[in-house]
């Protein structure tokens, strides 16, 4: 069994290929985005697939996410994927050198190991500045919850973590 993850662009300004009009002067800043303006939590949805022959998942994976929407594209998997609450997310540390460090909202993807969730969280991801980083900071939490099932900085497993607090 193959299973391919990826996240749904919501409108044309999440879609892989998206190339915004030029920027007016007085937006024409480094932190400026052309993200669209839904809520965060109507952004792009993960989708599962499953596939049983390995070319139609590996077909399906790098048509949606192989070309790198954003820090979160998508995974494929061979295995079979638990169930909803049994599965893991990541939740970074987000700041700058110039503002305090705070727990982010966990990622939409849910993975099914936590070995592949630090292993992706690992990874260099592109974003769609051009620049490429890796999230340093982070956890793991529960797919449903923000329960710590792994720390890359020693947070205690089982604490409850809320976005937007100090980290």
């Amino acid at each position: 069994m193959f299973i391919v993850c990826v996240l749904e662009p919501c409108c044309e300004k999440t879609h892989p290929g998206y190339v915004p009009q030029p920027k007016p002067y007085y937006v024409r800043t480094p932190g400026w985005s052309d993200s669209c303006n839904h809520p965060r939590g109507e952004r792009r949805k993960a989708t599962l697939a499953t596939y049983e022959d390995k070319a139609a998942a590996e077909e399906e994976y790098y048509a949606k996410a192989g070309g790198g929407w954003c820090t979160t594209d998508g995974w494929f998997f061979e295995g079979k994927m638990p169930p909803e609450g049994k599965r893991f997310r990541i939740m970074p540390i987000v700041g700058t050198l110039n503002t305090h460090y705070e727990h982010a909202e966990p990622v939409e993807i849910p993975f099914p190991t936590i070995q592949m969730a630090r292993e992706y969280a690992g990874e260099y991801h592109e974003y769609p500045d051009g620049a490429r980083r890796k999230h340093i900071l982070f956890n793991i939490v529960g797919d449903k919850d923000t329960v710590v099932r792994w720390s890359a900085y020693n947070i205690e497993i089982g604490l409850e973590l809320t976005p937007g607090t100090w980290a």
